[in-house]
């Protein structure tokens, strides 16, 4: 057994809900963040983004963290001897892990990053989430951060449980994003989707139909099984009178849901 309650899958299956029913490509993170903080008792959760000199925190809870400098104190943290972003940096780990995990405690209260935390939050205790990294030298993680006790065998349970899902959240919100950009010259697109009842799934799906990806294809881009692209795409067929891609894509492309340049594939 993980030691996972039927509450915490309820709430996993609750996030997931959520963060798919989103429009907008940076909803979903502010949501993962609030989450994170009740089930682990997070003080501060932080969405952070490194890439080489240049670091930037995405997304944030509670709501009053986002009152402090969150980008200097992640320069600070980056720059302190935090142990967890050099060991994902240094060896390209994918596990969540907690601060403990990668150096002593001891070790860990003697950095500067130690130092500028407790002051500033008051937080000691870290564990990190990383996300799929996109280019070379580049990482992407949550971390949340408390006092007190270390994370328990429960609480690691939880964030590995939880990761496959976030993966698949980072998924669709590349993909959202994607479209769009893709669309951003034509008029109003989210109010066209939500005039034709796509929902943000479905256009994901279909973007990447335009792109001639097959469904398993589709599947691996947005973590999703065969059954359910093939389940979206019916919906998709049904919600714009096609009855074939070439169809959808080009009906798409009229009411302004895809570039009038996307090639439709056949």
């Amino acid at each position: 057994m993980d030691g996972l309650s039927a509450l915490d899958y309820e709430r996993m299956l609750d996030l997931a809900a959520a963060v798919m029913d989103t429009t907008a490509p940076e909803s979903p993170w502010p949501l993962v963040a609030d989450e994170l903080a009740r089930a682990l008792g997070g003080t501060m959760v932080l969405l952070t983004d490194v890439r080489g000199p240049t670091a930037k925190v995405e997304a944030w809870a509670p709501e009053w963290i986002g009152s402090l400098p969150l980008n200097t104190l992640l320069r600070k943290g980056l720059d302190g001897g935090h142990p967890l972003p050099e060991h994902y940096a240094r060896t390209g780990d994918q596990r969540p892990l907690a601060v403990t995990d990668v150096a002593e405690m001891s070790v860990w209260r003697r950095t500067e990053a130690y130092a500028t935390l407790r002051e500033t939050v008051g937080v000691t205790r870290h564990i990190a989430i990383p996300l799929p990294a996109r280019e070379s030298g580049r990482f992407r993680t949550f971390v949340v951060h408390r006092d007190g006790g270390e994370f328990d065998d429960r609480e690691r349970s939880y964030v590995q449980r939880l990761q496959p899902l976030l993966v698949s959240v980072d998924r669709f919100v590349r993909q959202l994003a994607e479209w769009t950009e893709s669309v951003r010259e034509e008029e109003k697109p989210q109010e066209s989707a939500a005039e034709a009842g796509l929902t943000p799934r479905e256009i994901s799906v279909l973007s990447l139909l335009a792109d001639g990806m097959t469904a398993e294809a589709i599947g691996r881009r947005l973590g999703i099984s065969n059954r359910t692209v093939h389940k979206h795409t019916e919906n998709l067929y049904r919600k714009l009178s096609a009855t074939d891609r070439l169809t959808a894509v080009l009906r798409a492309q009229s009411l302004g849901l895809l570039s009038a340049t996307t090639g439709p594939a056949r």
